[in-house]
């Protein structure tokens, strides 16, 4: 199947065998639904002690990225693609690999370590009594303020790619987006599997 790529339609049906954007909206909000309490536990953590934010993004971060790629790897999609019936796929019709998850989520990857980045930088200035002695809310505008133009920019980039990502998604036949043009992927129902799989073995 190495020559092949994913057919764009199945031949006799009329429904797309691709993920739209209200399936892959859900299917975000649902693995954010997920990583929420470990998200929430974290925020309550490095509230707690300015020091403890150097531990509290970098095993955060890690338990995110593990996510991303080990559920696409050893199921086929992370849990909220799975809860709507999505399986991703390789173009060439074959189950993706750690490499091809990792190199998915690369694009995510990259803007979250300029935030890791940020983050710790503006750690490194704030002064540790003044932040726990804040409350949470202000303890975050605390640490942007050290470092308030690289947020800015950060907050650039992040709406830069989910545009970018948008756009192709909505223009591509296969309903790819950025992550997918990265790993060389697509996001297919998983009710059409079976065909899909049919018509690369021809």
């Amino acid at each position: 199947m190495e020559d092949k790529q994913l057919p764009v339609h199945l031949e006799g049906s009329y429904d797309s065998i691709y993920g739209n954007f209200g399936y892959r909206f859900a299917a975000l909000l649902l693995d954010g639904i997920i990583l929420a309490p470990i998200s929430v536990g974290f925020f309550v953590f490095n509230s707690m002690d300015l020091n403890n934010v150097y531990a509290g993004i970098l095993v955060s971060n890690a338990i995110t990225i593990f996510y991303h790629i080990y559920f696409p790897t050893k199921f086929g999609a992370t849990p909220g693609k799975l809860a709507l019936g999505l399986h991703i796929l390789k173009m060439n019709g074959d189950a993706i690999t750690y490499s091809d998850a990792f190199r998915r989520y690369l694009p995510n990857l990259l803007l979250g370590l300029i935030a890791i980045i940020n983050t710790l930088f503006a750690v490194s200035k704030a002064d540790a009594k003044v932040y726990n002695d804040l409350s949470w809310m202000k303890q975050s505008e605390y640490l942007q303020s050290m470092n308030s133009s690289m947020f800015y920019i950060q907050m650039i980039c992040i709406n830069a790619l989910l545009f970018t990502s948008f756009f192709i998604f909505m223009f591509n036949e296969r309903k790819r987006s950025i992550s997918d043009l990265s790993g060389d992927t697509a996001v297919v129902k998983k009710y059409y599997l079976k065909q899909i799989k049919e018509v690369m073995n021809k």
